[in-house]
Parts: C-alpha cells; sequence; structure tokens
C-alpha cells in the first residue's frame, strides 16, 4: 500500500503552486523537480532585503507564510539566507529531513540526509545564482560540475582539511572563486545565523550596495543576471550578450520583459539606493 502523503500547512501549498509542481512521495526525482523549479520561479535577488531594510529598519528572513505571500505578490526571491531557510522548511514539510550548513559565514545551503540508502548527504542550493539543477552527491561524485552557459560550480574535498568541502565558481572553465566551504557533518539551523544576517543588513553591506537579480529560464533555454545597470542573458550554449540599462524606465521594461517579473518594485529599490549614495547607473560591471 502507498504511503500517505503528508497534510501541507497553506503556505506549502501555495509554495508548490508557485513553483508549479504537484505534491508527491519524498523521493530523489521529486527532490530534482523541486531543485530545478525553484531556480525558474525564485529569482535570487536584492531588491526584497532593499525594502525590508528600508521599511522595517531591521534584519529579518520573513518566515515561510510570508515568504511566499511576498513571492506571489512582489515577485520576490531573496538571497541566500530567506530562499534556503524557507526552501527547507517547505522541504521538511513534504518529508525530505535536512538541515542548514555554512559556508565560510558567507552564503548558506542545504543539506538532505536520510533519502538514499547508504544515508548519503545531498548538497541543495537554490539561494546562491548557481546553476544547482539538482542534489549533488559531493561524497561519491566530486567530479560532478553544476553547469550552465559559461558557468559551472564544482564542490570539491579541501585538501587541506578532508572533512570540509569547497564551492568552486568557474566561468570558461576557469576557477573566479573558491572563498567558501562547510562541512557536511555541523548542522545549523536558521537562529545560529542571526549574526550574519545582521551583518548582511548593516550600511554598507554587499547587497545593501548594489542591485543585484538573476534567474533561470530553461523554458528559453536561457539565463537572465543584473548587475546595477548591466544586464547579461546567458544562453544554455554559452552564449552572451550584455546590456547597458541607462535609466529607471530600460531597468523596469526589463525586469517586466526579459525577467517576466513584472510585480518586482524595483523602482522603489533603486530609490532606496539612492538615499544611501548608491547611483546604479554610474556604476557598470
Amino acid at each position: 500500500m502507498q504511503e500517505a502523503l503528508p497534510v501541507l500547512p497553506a503556505w506549502s501549498k501555495a509554495y508548490l503552486k508557485r513553483l508549479g509542481v504537484q505534491q508527491r512521495a519524498t523521493d530523489l526525482e521529486f527532490l530534482k523537480e523541486l531543485c530545478r523549479s525553484h531556480l525558474q520561479a525564485f529569482p535570487y535577488e536584492n531588491v526584497s532585503k532593499l525594502l525590508y531594510y528600508h521599511t522595517y529598519k531591521k534584519s529579518i528572513v520573513p518566515p515561510p507564510a510570508e515568504y511566499v505571500e511576498n513571492a506571489s505578490r512582489y515577485d520576490y526571491g531573496g538571497t541566500c539566507y530567506a530562499i534556503n531557510a524557507n526552501f527547507l522548511a517547505l522541504l521538511r514539510e513534504l518529508g525530505y529531513s535536512g538541515y542548514l550548513v555554512s559556508l565560510a559565514e558567507d552564503h548558506v545551503a542545504i543539506i538532505i540526509t536520510d533519502l538514499l540508502e547508504d544515508g548519503e548527504p545531498l548538497y541543495v542550493d537554490a539561494g546562491a545564482a548557481a546553476p544547482f539543477f539538482q542534489p549533488v552527491r559531493f561524497l561519491t561524485d566530486p567530479d560532478y560540475l553544476s553547469a550552465f552557459g559559461k558557468e559551472a560550480v564544482q564542490l570539491v574535498p579541501d585538501p587541506l582539511s578532508p572533512s570540509r568541502f569547497r564551492f568552486h565558481r568557474m566561468r570558461s572553465h576557469e576557477l573566479v572563486s573558491d572563498s567558501w566551504h562547510f562541512s557536511p557533518h555541523e548542522p545549523r539551523e536558521l537562529h545560529d545565523f542571526s549574526a550574519a544576517i545582521v551583518r548582511s543588513f548593516a550600511p554598507g553591506a554587499t547587497f545593501l550596495s548594489m542591485l543585484r537579480i538573476h534567474l533561470y529560464q530553461l523554458d528559453q533555454k536561457r539565463s537572465v543576471s543584473l548587475k546595477n545597470n548591466s544586464l547579461w542573458i546567458m544562453q544554455e550554449n554559452g552564449e552572451e550578450q550584455k546590456f547597458i540599462l541607462r535609466s529607471i524606465d530600460e531597468l523596469e521594461a526589463a525586469i517586466t520583459e526579459e525577467f517576466r517579473l513584472p510585480r518586482l518594485p524595483i523602482r522603489e529599490a533603486v530609490t532606496i539606493l539612492n538615499t544611501m549614495g548608491v547611483g546604479i547607473f554610474s556604476q557598470e560591471y
């Protein structure tokens, strides 16, 4: 007899609707579908962070019900804390077991446990603006590349600490960053990141000093990425176009037409950056 599926709270049902997937048994294939859908439905963006900073004047990661409501109302996704903490909350409601892990105090990801027969952990990450379209078996498949176009990420054993793993970000087959590292055996919960979250909301912090949006659009075999007023469109085959947006009207048009995020309050975010002395149209990347 097939095991009954868990009864989900309203926010979890809304979350799945946003992802465009139906609830089913918690197996590896369903987890792959969830990962792939998340990178397309929830943008990596700091617009929500800027609005939270401006509105509440405090460090906050929205709880799941608020997170999903904001996605529906404003097309929010978030940065790593909001995305991966809430994704983990959904996965737990669906019946998966797992916890958060810290990557050098700059990033948070998810470890899923008790899914594979031998207890092998799986790395899940929807909040890195990286092509993690499926869980990564980093212990048994260290050569696996999570790749899209010119971008790729690989989780490799740390040569100085075999129990740890390094997050290698590559572009055009060249290593561009390896500062993140983690231990899969150091479970964390969101409250363990309180100090890091506070720092991420401090004046001058990375995501209070720029405009950043990234989204995968696999139906078009491309990704779209914005850094201040520079827009990149990368095809799955690696072809890439760059556009410089010269005005707020061009920026809003790009968010609506290219990102397909018409409710994202981009004008408000630019205004907040201006009040903090960040003029995005004077900084090209």
